[in-house]
């Protein structure tokens, strides 16, 4: 189980201890791209929760927790679970904000990041341009939507006929370039952090950059809505007591700031254009 993935389970599943939810499933985590399916990862999520309970003074098995890294999944599990607080990556976010349940609380910064960019990568003898990508494949975890990656990744700068296809694993799209299965990847900071360590890398090369994409959202939606100022007091808080300093820093969380939905308009209109 990746050791990132574990600790962001850790932190978010603190915030089920804050008692206003009464969602059916109190916490919903939709972050396209983060390591891990909900079958690997249940098992931790309930260790939390279980603990949480107990700290709470609550009858076992009354929360409910879980994560989603399948963007294709997303939208219909939002709907469907109906949770009190969610995680949301920006793409969800973007697709799902007309909901007028739905409120922002919170951005959180995960390993120093406080925004999130994604590079298009081809093989060494492939398109130069993203202009030079007409009628080719691209792949990758954040595909689940091409209407995110069109009007915000690409910023409306790539060929029509593009054609997309969804690969829940990074580094397989990674390989599959290499191999010269599909004509390009679209990765995100975190993999192109990685991508230096794999033996093909010296066959692949980056030619677009797109521009500071916001990072994961937090929001309260359905009953807990009417909480929102409670709860944001709550969130924000965390890294600033001594103690929650030290939490968030064993977590990998350099900041939980308030944040609005007027924060993440740009991102809204540059979607919906």
């Amino acid at each position: 189980m990746n050791k990132r993935l574990i600790k962001i389970f850790t932190w978010m599943l603190l915030l089920v201890s804050i008692p206003v939810m009464g969602a059916k499933t109190d916490l919903l985590m939709l972050l396209p791209g983060f390591p891990g399916t909900t079958e690997q990862a249940q098992p931790y999520v309930e260790t939390m929760l279980r603990y949480i309970e107990k700290d709470l003074k609550l009858e076992s098995g009354t929360m409910h927790g879980t994560f989603i890294s399948d963007g294709t999944k997303a939208e219909a599990k939002l709907s469907e679970v109906k949770p009190g607080i969610a995680l949301l990556g920006p793409s969800v976010y973007a697709k799902n904000s007309s909901d007028k349940t739905m409120k922002i609380v919170a951005k959180l910064f995960i390993l120093g990041q406080e925004e999130q960019k994604y590079y298009l990568v081809t093989k060494n003898d492939g398109a130069d341009s993203i202009s030079d990508f007409a009628d080719k494949t691209v792949s990758g975890v954040i595909v689940h939507d091409e209407k995110f990656v069109k009007n915000v990744i690409f910023d409306k700068g790539a060929p029509d006929s593009i054609i997309y296809k969804f690969n829940k694993r990074p580094l397989k799209a990674l390989r599959d370039v290499a191999s010269g299965t599909i004509d390009g990847a679209l990765i995100d900071s975190a993999t192109k952090e990685h991508m230096d360590t794999l033996d093909f890398a010296k066959d692949l090369k980056i030619i677009y950059t797109s521009k500071p994409v916001p990072p994961p959202v937090i929001v309260v939606l359905n009953d807990s809505v009417k909480d929102a100022a409670k709860i944001k007091k709550s969130l924000t808080s965390i890294c600033k007591t001594p103690e929650g300093k030290k939490l968030c820093n064993s977590l990998t969380i350099s900041n939980i700031a308030p944040a609005s939905d007027r924060d993440y308009s740009e991102l809204v209109k540059k979607y919906n254009r």
